[in-house]
C-alpha cells in the first residue's frame, strides 16, 4: 500500500508539472501570437531636437498649460544606465527585449485570466534632472508607464513626480508630470484630438496637448503632456477629492474580482466596497436594474461616455474591452459614479455599435428600452451638436504642424491623410448605424474579465 501510494503521488506530481508545462506553452505560443499580430513594436521615426526657450505659453492658471496651441519643450537628462534599464522595463517584470517581448506579454496573459488578482506593477522610480521651456528641476523622481501597448518602444512613456525625493519643488503649481509615447499612433494627434472632443462634450476627462521629448541628448519627438489622474485632476473635474477614484484595466463589475480594481488616493476604499455595490445591482433582473443601479451609478452620464467611446471608436476602452478607464464615485452627486477615460492612444476601424456591448453595463443597459433609447438620443446629440467637422480639421492641421517640427517621417502626410479622411467620414457613419440603433446585448455576461 505504501508503494502504490508513493507511485500515485509521483504520478500527480508529473501530471502537475506537465499542466504547469502545457499552461506555460500554451501562454507563450499565445503571447507570440499576440506580438505578431498587433505588431507591438513601435519603429519610431527620429525626432529633431528643440531648443530650449522661456515661452508665455508654459503657464496657465499657474500650472504647466495643456494648450493645444503650445508645445512644450522637454529636455531629460539622468544617469544613461538608469535611462537604459528604465527604457527596458516591462509593468510585468522579464525585460521588454526578453524574447522579443514574448516573455513579458506571457507574463500579462498570465494575470489577465486569473480576474480576482491584481496586476504586478515592476516599474522602478529613478532620479533625473527635467527641464521644461528654459525651467529646470534637478533631482525629480522618474518612472516609465504603460500597461503593454506603448511599451514595446525606444521611447518609453514616463511619469515625473517633481517632489519624490523630499523636495519641495514643482512647475509652480504642477508636480505631477505624465508624457505618453504615442506609439500606437502614427500622427501622434489622436489622443489629445479624442480629449478634445470629451471637452467639447462637456465631459469630465484629462486635458492634453503635445511635448517634443529629449532624453539623454535621445531626440524622440512628439509625446502626450496628459493631465494625471489624481487630487488635482478630480478638485477640477468634480470639485472634490475626498470620493472612491479606482483604474481599471481587463476588468469588469463582478464581485469575486474586486481585487484586480486599483484604488488610486487615499481616500479609496482599498476592499472596492463602492464598486460591489455596481455589482449587486447588476444582479438584479431588467425591471429592478435601472432603479437600483441609478442609486450607484450615474447612468445619464454613463450613457454619454458609452456613446463617446462608440464615436470614437475606443475598442481598447470599457465598453469594448473592459479596458483603460477611470471609475470616480462623487461626493458631489450622491456618491455615484462616473467614467473617466484613459489610454485613447489609437482609433478602431469599427463600423458597428455591437463591439461597445461587450462590458456588463452597456449588456445589460441595451437590452433595456428606455435606456437604449437613450444612448441613441445621445448619440445623435453627440454627432449634432458636438461634432464639428471643419473645428476638428483645423484641430488636425494645427497639431499637424507642431509634430512636423519635432520628427522627420517621410509616411506622415499619408498618415495624416487617413486620420483625416476618417474625421470627415464619421458623421455618416454614425448616421448609417442611428437607422437601426444600438441592438441588443448578449443573453449571458462574460464568465472571463479577458474577452
Amino acid at each position: 500500500m505504501k508503494y502504490k501510494k508513493t507511485v500515485l503521488f509521483s504520478l500527480l506530481i508529473i501530471v502537475a508539472l506537465l499542466t504547469f508545462s502545457c499552461r506555460k506553452l500554451i501562454l507563450n505560443i499565445t503571447a507570440n501570437a499576440i506580438m505578431d499580430a498587433f505588431d507591438l513594436w513601435e519603429d519610431r521615426p527620429p525626432g529633431i531636437p528643440c531648443t530650449q526657450n522661456t515661452s508665455n505659453g508654459t503657464f496657465e492658471n499657474g500650472e504647466l498649460s495643456f494648450d493645444n496651441n503650445h508645445l512644450f519643450c522637454v529636455n531629460i537628462q539622468m544617469n544613461e544606465n538608469d535611462f537604459q534599464i528604465m527604457r527596458n522595463e516591462s509593468r510585468f517584470g522579464p525585460d521588454i527585449y526578453d524574447n522579443q517581448g514574448n516573455t513579458a506579454c506571457a507574463v500579462l496573459l498570465q494575470y489577465a485570466t486569473q480576474c480576482d488578482v491584481p496586476f504586478p506593477n515592476e516599474y522602478n522610480w529613478y532620479t533625473a534632472n527635467i527641464e521644461i521651456d528654459d525651467i529646470e528641476i534637478q533631482n525629480v523622481g522618474i518612472r516609465k508607464k504603460g500597461f503593454l501597448g506603448s511599451i514595446f518602444s525606444t521611447a518609453p512613456s514616463v511619469k515625473i513626480e517633481t517632489n519624490r525625493n523630499n523636495q519641495n519643488t514643482s512647475f509652480n503649481l504642477t508636480n505631477s508630470v505624465t508624457l505618453n509615447n504615442n506609439s500606437q499612433d502614427g500622427t501622434r494627434i489622436w489622443t489629445s484630438l479624442a480629449l478634445k472632443i470629451y471637452e467639447l462634450a462637456n465631459y469630465p476627462a484629462p486635458r492634453a496637448n503635445m511635448a517634443n521629448v529629449t532624453i539623454n541628448s535621445e531626440s524622440f519627438g512628439i509625446y502626450t503632456h496628459i493631465e494625471s489622474m489624481d487630487e488635482k485632476f478630480l478638485e477640477r473635474a468634480f470639485g472634490n477629492s475626498n470620493g472612491h477614484l479606482y483604474e481599471g484595466q481587463v476588468i469588469d463589475f463582478h464581485k469575486d474580482w474586486l481585487p484586480r480594481w486599483d484604488a488610486k488616493t487615499e481616500s479609496t476604499d482599498p476592499i472596492g466596497n463602492p464598486i460591489r455595490a455596481i455589482c449587486e445591482a447588476l444582479e438584479l433582473p431588467d425591471d429592478q436594474l435601472v432603479n437600483e443601479l441609478n442609486q450607484y451609478l450615474n447612468i445619464d452620464r454613463f450613457i454619454t461616455f458609452w456613446a463617446l467611446e462608440a464615436l470614437l471608436a475606443s475598442d481598447d476602452g470599457y465598453c469594448a474591452n473592459r479596458n483603460n478607464f477611470f471609475i470616480y464615485f462623487d461626493p458631489n452627486d450622491n456618491n455615484r459614479a462616473t467614467f473617466i477615460p484613459w489610454g485613447l492612444d489609437y482609433y478602431g476601424d469599427d463600423n458597428s455599435f455591437e463591439n461597445y456591448l461587450t462590458a456588463e453595463l452597456p449588456r445589460r443597459l441595451s437590452r433595456i428600452d428606455e435606456t437604449a433609447i437613450k444612448f441613441n438620443i445621445e448619440m445623435q446629440r453627440l454627432i449634432d451638436d458636438v461634432w464639428n467637422d471643419a473645428l476638428l480639421s483645423s484641430f488636425i492641421t494645427n497639431a499637424a504642424s507642431q509634430v512636423q517640427t519635432a520628427q522627420n517621417d517621410t509616411q506622415y502626410q499619408d498618415k495624416l491623410a487617413k486620420l483625416t479622411s476618417w474625421i470627415l467620414n464619421r458623421k455618416s457613419v454614425i448616421e448609417s448605424l442611428l437607422i437601426e440603433g444600438i441592438p441588443s446585448g448578449s443573453d449571458e455576461p462574460l464568465t472571463k474579465c479577458t474577452n
